[in-house]
């Protein structure tokens, strides 16, 4: 009986076995050691967890985990919008949606990380928001709250600015949205608006009654004016004239008959003319 020999495997060469350790290593370095930080991020690279050196945007290498690490960082203009409460200089409550557009860049991102770590806006942003419209909203009343919002804008804006500078973060703008008081407030200042509308009117009426009253008067100035000169302009002379005017236009519409007489009984009397 014959023996049947099995299929030997082929034999890998040594360019081969060096092609695939090659790949293995490829693989390894793309899997473990090649990151990619994109356009608008810094990555912070750690080793062993301290802060080791930054990379900038496109491929990077690192050692794989766990010596190195990778941690990006946003260094674009970055917007934090939240809602403040405050009390006014005359203890009156008040709301108001703030936001506030800041920015990092490569050498904030890691100072920040060292010292604040990657929650840095839950940490100091958010805090400094709302202290800054706290600041602000204390050297104001409630209505001068709504008719200086410049001032008071500008007060919160440099009290974040100075806030955040301590941590090389730019502070590029800060908008206060809306303000909001209590009910009870909007229905004074409702009540008082009211009031002033009605104060308003009533002086427009005023207004109005004078200007009537002076051209009242005026009008009767003028009419005053006119007798005083119609009669500087009467002489006896004129009124002579004016009856022999008179006494002409009565002859020229006279049509030569008499007029006839009444008497108390219906009686007609005609004065006879002579021819």
């Amino acid at each position: 009986m014959s023996k049947v020999s099995s299929p030997s495997l082929p034999t890998l060469t040594q360019r081969q076995k060096y092609l695939i350790i090659a790949a293995a290593v490829i693989v390894f370095l793309m899997v473990f050691c090649v990151r990619t930080v994109d356009a608008g991020q810094v990555g912070i690279i750690t080793r062993f967890g301290e802060v080791n050196r930054t990379a900038a945007s496109g491929i990077t290498l690192k050692l794989p985990w766990p010596i190195e690490s990778i941690h990006k960082m946003d260094i674009r203009v970055q917007k934090e919008q939240q809602v403040s409460r405050a009390a006014t200089s005359d203890l009156q409550d008040v709301t108001a949606m703030l936001a506030v557009n800041y920015a990092l860049d490569s050498n904030t991102a890691i100072r920040v990380y060292k010292e604040i770590g990657p929650e840095y806006k839950d940490r100091i942003i958010i805090p400094a928001v709302q202290e800054s419209f706290k600041a602000a909203s204390a050297n104001y009343s409630a209505q001068e709250l709504i008719t200086k919002r410049s001032e008071v804008k500008a007060k919160a804006f440099e009290v974040i600015k100075a806030r955040l500078a301590q941590y090389d973060i730019r502070v590029i703008d800060l908008n206060v949205v809306d303000f909001k008081f209590s009910q009870q407030f909007n229905q004074a200042l409702e009540a008082t608006q009211v009031a002033r509308q009605e104060a308003e009117k009533a002086r427009q009426n005023l207004e109005r009654v004078k200007v009537e009253a002076q051209q009242e008067i005026e009008k009767a100035q003028g009419s005053a004016e006119a007798q005083r000169l119609q009669q500087q302009t009467i002489t006896p002379e004129l009124i002579e004239l004016k009856k022999v005017e008179a006494q002409n236009k009565a002859i020229d519409k006279w049509n030569g008959q008499m007029p006839s007489t009444v008497g108390g009984d219906g009686t007609i009397f005609n004065i006879p003319v002579k021819q």
